[in-house]
């Protein structure tokens, strides 16, 4: 019986250590996923104080469009826009002012306008119920 558990203790060990002195390269696929978000750099202005912030998507944009409206509505003068899409350029100044009283159309508004390169300015006038967006660029 001494025999049998010797023989199967040294075969143990040297079954292991066969396996361990193999040379074996693992090579398990690497996941990558490439994200096609798109990423805002912006700079916006509440009541005069400049903030900046970095979006990453465009859920996370129209986020920022939304509480922009929100701010407005609660009596701030905002303006934002977005440094990725505007230019540097010094021609003459391109205003756009869009006057409405619907909550929607002012956000779509100024979420277009704001992806294509403006700075927009977001005022509302809570006894008359009308949105002025100002867009310039």
């Amino acid at each position: 019986m001494k025999k049998i558990i010797t023989t199967i203790a040294l075969l143990s060990v040297l079954g292991t250590l066969a396996v361990s002195c193999q040379k074996e390269t693992i090579s398990e696929p690497t996941a990558i996923m490439a994200e096609d978000s798109a990423i805002y750099r912006v700079s916006y202005t509440v009541d005069g104080i400049t903030y900046n912030l970095t979006l990453i998507g465009d859920d996370a944009w129209q986020d920022f469009v939304k509480r922009m409206i929100a701010l407005a509505e609660q009596g701030h003068r905002v303006t934002f826009r977005n440094e990725n899409s505007s230019s540097q350029a010094a021609s003459a100044k391109e205003v756009i002012t869009y006057t409405t009283t619907s909550h929607d159309d002012a956000y779509e508004w100024a979420e277009k306008k704001g992806k294509e390169g403006y700075d927009v300015t977001i005022e509302y006038n809570e006894r008359t119920g009308k949105y002025t967006c100002t867009a310039i660029k």
